[in-house]
């Protein structure tokens, strides 16, 4: 096909900056949208034009754009600054798409957040029919950002007649960041693992990022679709920390059983943390399997295994 003609929100950030270089590489136009001009990043090519705008304050967009893919999102913060960084954030972009005579296709970069641990069991292969949290208010504000996110994208998409792909892409890593909190606890120089087994929802960067071109390229086709994204060689913890024994970190391993017990002893306690709320608990560290046929449907491709990934991923800074 043709090169498209992208707008990237969120396009200065850890995976925006890999898309927006997959869109080019790809041969697609690219419009960047960015808080702040500032963060322009250096080696940009030359056509890829640069909006500066808070997404709030976003009211017109270029009338030639095919697909918007919609990576801006707050990954931290209380309910109110998920409602306002991730869900009004979408609103807008969403009336502002509206408002062209041809509105765009939609592509959102979601999260495997979404999925509920709790209607689940230990090995179960998770896939894009599991059941999603319908208890979000139990989760962090973070899980309820992402789902009211799909859910608002979904409504508008349905109710316009916009093609939409929805991609729950796994936690990320790659150059400058090695951590996600399927692991367990990190406290200084002490790794709290908590239990060995199930796979990791690991996407690489780079992996992430053409499989987000790739779904734009099926959106301006007209198709949507519900993608999970993540790795072919998913590692399970114990091969995670092995992967990251260049900190020298001892640990200690604490089966999820154990963890599981204080959760539930400690359930009265309201300012509890999250790895001792028992949705939380099982959302990040239950033993579960992934499948990514649709990822692979797409026609992505794996660029290799985890240890070589993440060899390189260490090489190139600390998270």
């Amino acid at each position: 096909m043709g090169g498209l003609n992208l707008l990237i929100t969120g396009a200065s950030g850890y995976l925006g900056k890999h898309t927006v270089a997959y869109s080019v590489a790809a041969g697609h136009r690219v419009t960047a949208v960015l808080r702040d001009r500032t963060a322009l990043l250096q080696g940009w090519p030359d056509q890829v034009h640069v909006i500066a705008s808070d997404l709030n304050d976003l009211k017109v967009l270029p009338h030639d754009i095919d697909v918007v893919i919609h990576l801006a999102a707050s990954l931290e913060g209380d309910d109110a600054a998920q409602q306002s960084d991730t869900v009004d954030a979408t609103k807008s972009l969403l009336s502002a798409c509206l408002s062209l005579q041809k509105p765009p296709a939609f592509v959102l970069a979601s999260s495997m957040s979404v999925y509920s641990g709790m209607k689940v069991n230990a090995g179960d292969v998770i896939d894009e029919n599991s059941p999603l949290d319908d208890r979000a208010d139990l989760r962090d504000a973070y899980c309820r950002g992402k789902i009211a996110q799909e859910m608002l994208c979904a409504t508008v998409a349905a109710d316009a007649g916009l093609p939409l792909q929805i991609l729950r892409i796994g936690a990320l890593y790659g150059p400058g960041r090695v951590w996600n909190a399927h692991i367990g606890v990190g406290l200084g120089p002490l790794l709290i693992q908590v239990g060995k087994d199930g796979e990791i929802p690991l996407s690489h960067v780079r992996h992430a990022a053409q499989a987000l071109v790739l779904a734009a390229e099926q959106a301006g086709q007209g198709r949507s679709g519900v993608v999970n994204v993540v790795d072919d060689d998913l590692p399970d913890r114990k091969r995670f920390v092995k992967a990251l024994k260049w900190r020298g970190w001892p640990k200690v391993t604490v089966p999820l059983r154990m963890v599981e017990r204080a959760a539930r002893l400690s359930a009265a306690w309201q300012g509890r943390p999250g790895l001792l709320r028992m949705p939380v608990l099982r959302a990040r560290l239950l033993p579960l399997r992934y499948d990514n046929g649709r990822l692979h449907d797409l026609g992505w491709q794996s660029e290799g295994r985890f240890e070589d990934l993440m060899k390189q991923a260490r090489e190139g800074g600390d998270d």
